[in-house]
């Protein structure tokens, strides 16, 4: 239904009910950085401002990127322009960076000048073996002396400044192994995510042709996370933008970089902000937060923040400081006990949260601590399954199925975690045929098909039953088998292994399926998604964060600074993540690995937010 100016009348009513600043961005008609607090209502302003373009600003036949830091984030935008009547079908391309540059840039472009794309399996990621044999060769011709495994994550960054165009000092070993890394990858004609981004920008500097065709399709680019998505992001942005007159929508917020160590930096988007050709602007109202939560949060950043909580909300919140005298164990019980006392309290598990940093014990005590007590809970990093788009479909499949035929899930779950519809399904289908480079199916065709597929079953069902039933009828190896992730085309064979080793059923790995469960996730994962109730343990100086063993002192030392920088941003992100209370659980000590107690005091993450609100050291 068409509303005033020619917008779909809930676009109107959803840009009516927008405050000030986010209306102003939303139909702002230049580039520009909207550098978006907690809770301000980031992705409800981006979505507007896809609308507001698709319906009013960009011609019919062209259309719009959005570039997203996950393919869930993707799927969610896609999610809310159908909520606002928004046709965007053939017009929105949202995808994550490396998927997008595959898409749009090196498969349509790539044969015309020269660049072959990645067919079938040709695409390696730093988890594959054929990836970590490669950079060890690398190193070892360097005489690095280093491993793989650790080493990897300095020769990502490396890599990424070179390819955003910096000069790197070649006598520096680990300078020659990304060099020649790159080198063998393209010689064997393997890609992974960073080369294909780089390839990408490479393509896009060495051939003005092909800037000029992309920025004809979409003359309007989205970016949402700015801040986490790295230097050859931004060096593709600023080309698109300086050589393709392509308008620019960055989104972020420089205090939730928490992506460093793949080379993310505020000041690419404060870099941004600062052109004369983009119009800097603030969402500073925090709907999320109750204000004694946004104080609590204050205290984790450097200087002060107009961030304010919604002035129609009455209660401020609560910030409760429990201190645990003993040690990781300790912590874990008394999260338990938490929920426990909330659940008395007739709260749905599924509004709580419980955040840790990384894998190590307090992750192994908390795991320990749920599954002795009475609570069902989901741990999102579950290791029995493989990982990438594939096997997420294939979950997303199960958790639709159980449900029933019900359209919408569960409205009162996080979005990142609600039931997805069979439309949302069958767009991610379509997508996962794009990605392998086969003909997509119609969207009628694709709606029936996975309609007929997804009958109503058991949680208790046997998966690899389920799953050869399901493959048949929607053909989900045959997209294994052109896929051009070497991860994807091994993933159903090893989905179906992992259900017969772990005899796991339909339910077990239907993660959208969390009515009643807490979620127990990183930090990092939680970035982008809010529960009433968050849970912080282990908050103890070594833990988080964390601390570093020195052979020469015999101590655990304090990490770089921007290792600690990193983490202050990550607690500023998960304290964050709370509606209506955030529970802080400190100590002052923690256990090595051969039992001797560290005691180093509670994290100065905790104590700062304990000065912030007068309750003492």
């Amino acid at each position: 239904m068409i509303g005033p100016s020619g917008l779909t009348q809930r676009l109107a009513v959803e840009l009516a009910a927008l405050n000030e600043s986010q209306r102003e961005a939303a139909i702002y008609p230049a580039s520009l950085v909207v550098r978006a607090g907690p809770g301000s209502g980031k992705t409800r302003t981006l979505v507007a401002k896809a609308a507001y373009a698709l319906e009013s600003v960009i011609p019919g036949r062209r259309g719009l990127a959005a570039i997203t830091y996950t393919r869930h984030a993707a799927q969610e935008i896609a999610r809310r322009l159908d909520v606002l009547d928004v046709n965007a079908r053939d017009r929105l391309v949202a995808g994550t960076l490396h998927s997008w540059c595959l898409r749009c840039i090196i498969r349509p472009f790539g044969p015309l000048v020269g660049v072959t794309p990645p067919g079938p399996g040709d695409v390696i990621d730093d988890k594959s073996d054929e990836w970590t044999a490669l950079l060890q060769q690398c190193l070892d011709d360097e005489t690095v002396g280093a491993i793989a495994g650790y080493a990897k994550v300095e020769v990502g960054r490396i890599r990424r400044r070179m390819a955003a165009g910096s000069k790197e000092d070649d006598r520096d070993p680990l300078v020659r192994a990304a060099l020649k890394m790159e080198r063998r990858m393209r010689d064997r004609h393997r890609y992974d995510f960073d080369l294909m981004v780089s390839e990408s920008l490479a393509l896009l500097r060495r051939n003005p042709r092909v800037t000029q065709l992309l920025a004809a399709r979409f003359p309007l680019l989205i970016v949402d996370e700015y801040q986490d998505l790295g230097p050859v992001l931004h060096q593709l942005v600023v080309h698109l933008r300086d050589h393709g007159g392509v308008e620019v929508a960055a989104f972020g917020d420089p205090d939730q970089t928490i992506m460093g160590f793949t080379g993310a930096d505020p000041t690419f988007l404060i870099e941004l902000a600062s052109r004369p050709d983009f119009f800097d602007t603030t969402l500073n109202i925090n709907y999320r937060c109750g204000s004694a939560i946004i104080t609590a949060s204050h205290a984790t950043v450097d200087g002060d923040r107009a961030h304010q909580a919604d002035p129609l909300r009455a209660d401020p919140g609560v910030v409760e400081l429990i201190s645990v005298q003993g040690a990781i164990a300790e912590h874990a019980a008394m999260t338990i006990s938490k929920i426990d006392e909330l659940a008395a309290s007739d709260v749905e598990q599924h509004h709580i949260a419980v955040l840790y940093p990384s894998k190590g014990p307090l992750l192994d005590a908390l795991v320990d601590a749920f599954d002795a007590s009475i609570f069902e809970y989901v741990h999102e990093n579950d290791q029995r399954l493989p990982d990438g788009d594939l096997v997420d479909f294939v979950r997303s499949c199960g958790a639709r199925a159980i449900a029933g035929p019900q359209p919408i899930g569960y409205p009162d779950i996080d979005r990142a975690s609600a039931v997805p519809t069979i439309g949302q399904l069958v767009v991610s289908y379509r997508a996962l045929h794009e990605s392998a480079g086969l003909p997509v199916p119609r969207r009628r065709f694709a709606t029936r098909l996975i309609s007929t597929a997804l009958r109503t079953v058991s949680p208790d069902m046997d998966l690899a039953g389920w799953v050869k039933p399901l493959d048949a009828e929607i053909g989900i190896t045959d997209i294994a088998a052109s896929s051009p992730l070497q991860r994807d085309r091994d993933a159903i064979a090893l989905l179906q292994n992992a259900a017969v080793r772990n005899r796991l059923t339909v339910g077990d790995v239907a993660g959208a399926l969390r009515t009643g469960k807490v979620t127990l996730t990183t930090y990092h994962a939680a970035k982008g998604r809010e529960w009433d109730y968050v849970i912080l343990p282990g908050l103890i100086d070594g833990v988080m964060p964390k601390r570093r063993w020195n052979k020469a002192t015999g101590i655990f030392v304090p990490a770089p600074a921007h290792e600690v920088e990193q983490s202050r941003r990550a607690f500023y992100v998960g304290l964050t993540r709370a509606k209506r209370a955030a529970i802080l659980i400190e100590g002052d000590h923690w256990l090595s690995p051969w039992g001797a107690p560290n005691r180093y005091g509670v994290s100065p993450f905790s104590h700062s937010v304990r000065m912030r609100l007068g309750l003492g050291p």
